[in-house]
């Protein structure tokens, strides 16, 4: 955990206390400092709620999970005293955080418990302040509520984030914005039908709304896990590809790894250059469909032999298109990374920034780490051979700029031997 999260959750954590003190002494004044019946009712359902999560997926190492907490956080700011909503929405994270999920880290609590506190707090302030008499205008008030909260948890969600993994505050938001965040705004319009249903129904309608929520839930989970299975499966083809012979066992991974550090050196986010690395992985992947006595063999192949081999890029396209969040991207940037800056490589014949960049980078990956690996028709070429070959290689096959900084990560030995 870095200094600075501790440091932010700490000042997080006071700022809740403090507001949630003043509110007290307030009601404690007024005599109006109670817990209700329901609320105490609440706080269970609260607990049931935020202990419906799962992984949704993971960021520099860190796993990101999705609660539906936020359902009865919402439905309580706009039912009950700020007062009570904020002990609602705090005792339930707290609670959850301590029984269920069981973590270790005292600053993670603080954290949790006062963003979604301050959160609840902020939207029933603003809802006591706008309601209306009339049900059917403050349907609308909890939608605009419960986008505000969804928002507010986002940036809290990111800031907290980007000082964990020492990342931008800018990729921490996207990555927010792209699983989490639009994970939970499927379940946004719920929270003006539990507010309908609560004012008609009272608390027979939540265990309806819960039942809602889990289905919506579940949904959610099995896409996730069936994409992530396809995601698998995917790396065990190429790992069994390699395994079938040892000398290009590692190829993928150690190719991956150097297209990452390219992407790097060119200033490209975080978050695309793990994508191109993640390509890099399962750019070989259409291989599982070429004969093994062609990948093996040591001599020169025939045309005919050539031309199967030339059909693994295509088919490693083909085999990307079957996960959702590869298939725009990824199995574009594949398909192309026997592209040649001179326009004489396949499938199709592009040439300089015609090439999708991603694929630019996998091609120099590849290449060198091919050229620095052993094969059934040659032995390895050393470092300085391999660098005098990318340096020839630029300008026809290879994109000059990315041949240039290849050369450059090599010889000053931020990449292998």
């Amino acid at each position: 955990m870095t200094r600075a999260f501790k440091i932010f959750a700490t000042v997080l954590f006071v700022i809740f206390v403090s507001i949630m003190i003043a509110i007290s002494l307030l009601l404690y004044n007024t005599g109006s400092l109670r817990l209700s019946h329901e609320s105490l009712i609440f706080l269970i359902l609260g607990i049931v709620f935020e202990a419906i999560g799962f992984s949704v997926s993971k960021f520099s190492g860190h796993s990101i999970r999705v609660t539906s907490g936020l359902i009865v956080n919402i439905l309580a700011a706009s039912v009950f005293s700020t007062f009570e909503a904020a002990m609602i929405a705090s005792a339930s994270v707290l609670t959850v955080g301590l029984f269920i999920v069981r973590g270790k880290d005292i600053f993670k609590y603080m954290f949790n418990v006062s963003q979604v506190s301050l959160n609840t707090i902020f939207i029933s302030f603003l809802f006591s302040l706008l309601k209306s008499s009339q049900v059917s205008k403050n349907v609308w008030l909890v939608l605009t509520i419960s986008l505000t909260y969804m928002i507010i948890n986002a940036f809290f969600f990111s800031l907290g984030f980007s000082l964990i993994a020492k990342a931008t505050f800018t990729s921490s938001f996207a990555q927010t914005m792209r699983t989490p965040l639009l994970n939970s705004i499927t379940v946004l319009p719920l929270a003006s039908v539990a507010y309908v249903l609560y004012y008609f129904m009272g608390l027979m309608a939540v265990p309806l709304v819960l039942v809602i929520l889990l289905a919506l839930q579940l949904g959610n989970l099995f896409r996730s896990e069936y994409q992530q299975s396809k995601f698998e499966n995917l790396k065990v083809l190429v790992k069994s590809l390699e395994l079938k012979d040892s000398y290009t066992s590692g190829h993928s991974e150690r190719a991956a790894q150097l297209s990452y550090i390219i992407a790097k050196n060119l200033g490209l986010s975080e978050k695309l250059c793990n994508r191109i690395k993640t390509a890099c992985l399962l750019h070989d992947v259409g291989k599982i469909g070429v004969p093994d006595y062609i990948l093996n063999k040591p001599e020169k192949l025939s045309d005919e032999e050539f031309k199967m081999i030339k059909t693994h890029s295509t088919k490693s396209e083909e085999l990307l298109r079957t996960v959702n969040i590869f298939k725009n991207k990824e199995a574009r940037w594949v398909r192309h990374h026997h592209e040649r800056w001179d326009g004489l490589g396949y499938p199709d014949g592009l040439k300089g920034e015609e090439i999708p960049l991603p694929s630019r980078i996998i091609a120099a990956a590849d290449i060198y780490e091919a050229l620095t690996s052993a094969r059934p028709y040659r032995e390895a070429y050393d470092k300085e051979e391999a660098v005098k070959m990318i340096k020839e290689m630029a300008g026809t096959v290879l994109d000059p700029k990315i041949a240039e900084i290849l050369v450059e990560i090599v010889t000053n030995g931020h990449f292998g031997a």
